[in-house]
């Protein structure tokens, strides 16, 4: 009975990083599908912009991350969890965030393909960086996981970017699908979390609520707005994108990391609580502004994309 045990849960551990990465991969193919050559070459274009977003996404998020972890003294596994939903930007959601918003989807596309493209790079040596500020012993080694990155980031974005260059109509078509397709892998990874070690989730939902880490997290997500809003400054415009955008951690990416090089830390759990977290107070700003447009603002209508709920 014992060992059928536990040949199930190296089965569902085993197809549990299947499913993450199929998730990235599909994301980031339909991602592409939504781009065009014009918004590459926009892009490239508005450096200032762009900076904003990298040094927001990239350099402010994961510094305050490791300044709550010190401040705070949140428990190991939560600690991992946190640094590696800090170091990993770009969430698949965050247009449908800024649609919420009532503001311009489009360029929440453009500018969290070009972040997880930068983050291809930046993702294993922020977070060995992280690991080396806080001393955390882990043995993590960067470098190991900039090609696995790269294959299921960039590549993908590519690919799905040259179809829609080359067969517009058969990208419109496809890219919802893989939207759809990326989603329910990550549901069905998310739910092979709660399955393979219930004790361990149990366990981190004890900790968060009985140390107050629950609030902690909480206040970081909305720090993490407070950041974007903050970067997005002096164009008023771009302020509650990159609010949203910052605030918008790529969990895929995150559980990506997890499953491959901390498989014994049990921070996926802690990540699947920060996700919740995450969604739940990103959506209830995005309401909010919703409710109270900026001045000269258009409504999200008909901007909405063909992506995650």
């Amino acid at each position: 009975m014992t060992l059928g045990i536990d040949v199930l849960a190296a089965v569902l551990s085993r197809l549990q990083g299947i499913l993450v990465t199929v998730s990235i991969v599909t994301m980031m193919a339909a991602m592409g599908t939504r781009m065009t050559p014009g918004d590459v070459r926009r892009t490239t274009r508005e450096y200032n912009l762009v900076s904003r977003w990298v040094l927001a996404n990239l350099v402010v998020v994961p510094l305050f991350a490791v300044f709550f972890s010190a401040v705070f003294g949140i428990g190991e596994s939560i600690l991992l969890g946190l640094l590696l939903v800090a170091v990993a930007p770009g969430a698949p959601f965050i247009p449908q965030l800024v649609a919420l918003a009532g503001e311009d989807s489009q360029e929440a596309v453009r500018f969290t393909a070009a972040l997880t493209v930068v983050a291809t790079v930046t993702v294993p040596l922020l977070v060995a960086g992280a690991l080396a500020v806080l001393d955390a012993e882990t043995g993590f080694s960067p470098w190991r996981f900039l090609l696995p990155l790269l294959l299921v980031l960039v590549v993908p974005l590519v690919i799905g970017l040259a179809v829609r260059a080359r067969w517009p109509a058969a990208g419109a078509r496809v890219g919802p699908r893989l939207f759809a397709l990326s989603n329910a892998a990550l549901l069905a990874a998310l739910v092979i979390v709660v399955v393979l070690d219930t004790g361990a989730m149990l366990r981190a939902l004890a900790v968060l609520f009985g140390t107050g880490a629950l609030l902690v997290i909480a206040l970081f997500v909305l720090v993490t707005i407070g950041i974007g809003w903050l970067a997005g400054s002096p164009d008023p415009k771009s302020r509650r994108i990159l609010a949203l955008g910052t605030a918008g951690r790529n969990v895929n990416v995150a559980l990506f990391i997890a499953v491959t090089a901390f498989p014994e830390r049990n921070a996926d759990a802690s990540i699947v609580v920060f996700a919740l977290l995450m969604f739940a107070v990103s959506v209830g700003v995005a309401l909010y502004w919703q409710r109270n447009p900026r001045s000269g603002a258009t409504t999200a209508g008909g901007n909405v994309p063909d992506g995650p709920p």
